[in-house]
């Protein structure tokens, strides 16, 4: 072990005490029995009971949570993890590279704010993440007297109330989201799953608050869809040709229609507008050129099942439950000849920005957060801090090399990779979308060398994490999309633990409805000389095959319980501790091999990374080299680049690309500092671009977040109240209040205020006659006291009605009609503030500013959105029957 490995780095010197602290506590705790561990853990809970501070607790904390780690996962904290747990505690975002133990540093934080009782929310990025960390971590709170939950998918309502109400809840960014927009979209109490938010965890923090901040969680409902429109545009655009007929602006992922090309559209359409209200054309002619310029198959997404599938840019994962809005999806429907599904608006919707912003504490850690430190500052209040790492980083970063086309650069790809695997050297080779995964194995088949591909293709995924894992064994060439929050660390030589599983499911799943030691070992993947030797191994097999309980696992079911138990130190049951007998078996004989190989591949260098192009960002870039040399393992990464890349070509400038061309005699390539700095200028001008695009979003949601607050404030207070008859009562009284309000600012005259009344109540008020008689001369205070009396009077009228036809039906019947119709205000209302963005951005061209514009014209919105809302509710209550 370090003794001290980060004395001299400065960040360390504002935890250098707290860090001192802990590890002087460690023999103290390592005398303890696991009962006094966890009496010791119920003392620190009882401590923060009575003095509401964590921070006297800190150190004792993080000692306690070391020692049970170290007794349930055999895993120790280094002092550099305890450096990044006191970051996160303190709200800020810890850059830990890959490999140096981002899922056991959380335990620190988690352990030590879920003594509050408030709960503590770690976010992963997928579900196998989530389900995986609380597995194997979970082990560490429940040894120290915690409880953890998980939250996938599929789960039902009363299942996510259970693993919210959970000290310690693991759960995706996503069904985090969802759940927040649907509690608050629930007409009943029972179905609400959040409690109130405390502290949250945010792992691969720039993939969820940069990547994904962009695209805002939305639940919408299905509404009639013009299908004819969508295919006639698809076909329509066959005869437009570009920068005649319309431009293709790449950079801001736009098209323009000329004016050419809208006489064109006009004439084949026979229509004489494009732009007419009534009937228009012009969305679904942009989107469909937008579908054919710019968004194309196995980049931006696949097709799959008669549908198409977006693929994340920044991950290479399919999201199967995201669509593009306002009609774009349905234009690549077209585009593709697939079933063209309906369209969407919008019933809740919340950016990531503004959600994580709701919790009290949030901190996040990731391997590649410093180039964005100035966002998360800015945006999110969180500093960024650098952890330095256990082992010094022996990567070598070679510099990019740059050919005059694609095809020379493929071209070289392959002979490089051809030239690396003569030794045996491990290669994993980045690349940005399916197409060029799929191009690039291709050609390595002409070289005759063995690949494996992870991308977004569903046959791919599905063996995911095993292509990960054995990346790093000799003769290994690996081609991936992107390798950002993939969870799964690349060793050198190969991961034991996915091939010792691999055997055990074969083997199990091959001889579930047998015994025999003869079969046994005339396949089994091991040699005999150990099942000659490990009698028990055989005896322990058979054993489990004639478990009861086993025999019913489906084949699933089997591979699901391997990964289970292979994550938990100590099983519970007799078939989970016999398999773990098995694995431990197992895995004894491959270390002795696995240890031979590691030897091998370091001396070979490490894994060699290729990068084929440069990314929008270059955290994606730092991403895919820092997959290489983990926690001191030699590595090498070199990216491979042309002229004709995106990011050169779009962003590198006219200057540049003629500069360049005359550089190149052949198909060799050069390494020109030039070329670097442009590279590095234009991936800080594209990032800048993306986060005034991020802010501008923030900027504008900010707006309509006081007003979602409000609304949400509004509606979980009807949910919990025993009654809303105040509510009620105080609407009613309000809506004759502005009608008084109107009257007396000569806006309504007498008979129309005694008109609308009529029709809020729905009855005749006769005795208004005495005020017909003198319209000009009357009391305001005393019509109003009137008019307050009359709607009591029909209020209670309408209470006893229904009460009497049905006891208690009154007090749902309020609640439900007050929710509704906030929701469906709230839907209209959403409705009409993205109009009205879409309409403000156009005022700038009158020197208006439209984010002012959009605030002011917003405020306007609400006020008239609570204004119908009300008389909805009013009007529909006192028309209520029941039949």
């Amino acid at each position: 072990m370090l003794k001290n490995p980060f004395k001299k780095i400065s960040i360390a010197n504002e935890y250098q005490i707290l860090v001192n602290e802990i590890n002087s506590l460690e023999s103290k705790f390592q005398l303890l029995d696991d009962t006094e561990i966890r009496l010791q853990s119920n003392q620190l809970r009882k401590q923060y009971q009575d003095n509401s501070d964590l921070t006297s607790i800190t150190a004792e904390a993080f000692a306690l949570t070391r020692e049970a780690s170290i007794r349930t996962l055999g895993l120790r904290h280094y002092d550099v993890q305890l450096l990044g747990g006191l970051v996160l505690n303190s709200g800020k975002i810890a850059e830990m590279r890959t490999g140096e133990g981002k899922t056991l540093v959380a335990t620190l934080p988690a352990y030590l704010n879920a003594l509050t009782k408030k709960g503590v929310h770690i976010v992963t990025v997928n579900d196998y993440l989530a389900s995986r960390d609380q597995l194997t971590m979970g082990q560490v709170y429940r040894f120290l007297g915690l409880n953890t939950g998980l939250i996938q998918e599929e789960m039902e309502v009363h299942e996510r109330q259970k693993n919210y109400d959970a000290d310690i809840t693991y759960v995706t960014n996503s069904e985090l989201g969802f759940d927040y927009l649907r509690d608050n979209m629930a007409l009943n109490i029972n179905d609400v799953v959040l409690r109130p938010f405390n502290y949250c965890i945010v792992d691969e923090v720039d993939s969820v608050l940069i990547d994904e901040a962009q695209t805002p969680l939305i639940i919408s409902n299905a509404v009639q869809t013009p299908i004819d429109k969508y295919v006639i545009a698809a076909e329509v655009i066959d005869y437009l040709e570009v920068n005649i007929h319309f431009k293709v602006d790449e950079k801001n992922k736009n098209v323009i229609l000329t004016k050419e090309g809208a006489i064109q559209i006009e004439t084949i359409l026979g229509i004489n507008d494009l732009y007419n209200p009534n009937d228009p054309w012009i969305p679904y002619i942009i989107n469909a050129l937008k579908a054919t310029t710019l968004f194309f198959r196995n980049v931006h997404y696949i097709v799959q099942n008669d549908q198409i599938i977006i693929v994340d840019e920044f991950t290479g994962r399919i999201m199967p439950d995201r669509r593009w809005s306002d009609g774009l999806h349905q234009s690549v429907e077209a585009k593709e000849s697939v079933t063209i599904r309906q369209s969407n608006e919008t019933a809740a919707s919340v950016t990531y920005q503004n959600f994580f912003l709701l919790y009290p504490k949030l901190s996040g850690m990731t391997g590649t957060a410093k180039t964005a430190e100035i966002e998360f500052e800015k945006i999110y209040n969180l500093p960024v801090v650098e952890i330095p790492t256990a082992r010094p980083n022996l990567r070598n970063d070679l510099p990019d090399l740059i050919y005059k086309d694609e095809l020379s650069k493929w071209n070289a790809v392959a002979k490089e990779c051809e030239q690396i695997s003569t030794n045996s050297q491990p290669i994993l080779i980045g690349t940005t979308s399916v197409e060029k995964s799929e191009m690039l194995g291709q050609l390595l088949n002409e070289y005759n060398l063995p690949y494996q591909i992870l991308n977004a293709k569903p046959e791919n995924v599905r063996r995911e994490s095993e292509i990960v894992a054995q990346a790093g064994t000799r003769n290994s060439i690996t081609i991936a999309t992107n390798m950002a929050g993939r969870g799964t660390d690349i060793i050198l030589g190969g991961n034991i633990k996915f091939k010792v599983l691999k055997q055990l499911y074969t083997i199990l799943v091959s001889y579930k409805n047998q015994v025999g030691s003869t079969k046994l070992t005339t396949v089994f993947p091991i040699t005999n000389q150990l099942i000659g030797v490990s009698y028990k191994f055989i005896s322990v097999f058979i054993t489990l095959l004639n478990n009861s309980k086993f025999k019913r696992l489906s084949d699933t079911d089997i591979l699901r319980v391997l990964n289970e138990t292979d994550q938990i130190r100590i099983p519970t049951n007799s078939y989970q501790q016999s398999l773990k007998f098995l694995i431990n078996e197992l895995s004894i004989f491959e270390k002795k091999n696995q240890r031979i190989d590691n030897t091998i591949v370091k001396n070979l260098g490490g894994l060699y990374i290729i990068g084929t192009e440069r990314n929008d960002s270059r955290r994606i870039d730092n991403q895919l080299r820092g997959r290489c040399a983990r926690q001191g393992d030699p590595g090498t990464s070199q990216f491979f680049l042309s002229l004709e890349d995106r990011l050169l070509r779009l962003f590198g400038g006219p200057k540049m690309q003629e500069f360049m061309k005359n550089q190149f005699l052949d198909d060799t390539p050069i390494e020109a500092e030039l070329l670097s700095k442009s590279l590095d200028s234009a991936q800080q001008r594209l990032e800048e671009i993306t986060y005034d695009s991020r802010k501008n979003l923030f900027e504008y949601d900010e707006i309509l977040n006081k007003q979602r607050k409000v609304i949400y404030y509004e509606r979980r207070k009807i949910l919990e109240s025993a009654s809303v008859q105040n509510k009620l009562l105080a609407d009613g009284e309000q809506i004759i209040t502005e009608i008084i309000l109107r009257l007396e600012k000569n806006n309504l005259s007498l008979v129309e205020v005694i008109s609308r009344i009529e029709n809020l109540f729905g009855t005749n008020l006769l005795l208004l006659n005495k005020f017909k008689n003198n319209l000009n001369n009357f009391d305001s205070v005393e019509l109003k006291t009137y008019l307050f009396q009359e709607f009591w009077l029909c209020y209670e009228t309408k209470v006893l009605e229904l009460e009497i036809r049905h006891l208690g039906i009154i007090r749902a019947l309020e609640r439900t009609l007050i929710l509704i119709y906030i929701d469906t205000e709230w839907k209209e209302h959403l409705q009409k503030m993205s109009l009205l963005r879409d309409a403000v951005g156009w005022r700038s061209y009158g020197q208006r500013n439209p984010l002012f514009e959009y605030k002011d014209e917003a405020y306007e919105f609400f006020k008239r959105r609570a204004l119908i809302t009300r008389h909805l509710v009013i009007y529909d209550l006192i028309r209520s029957s029941i039949i």
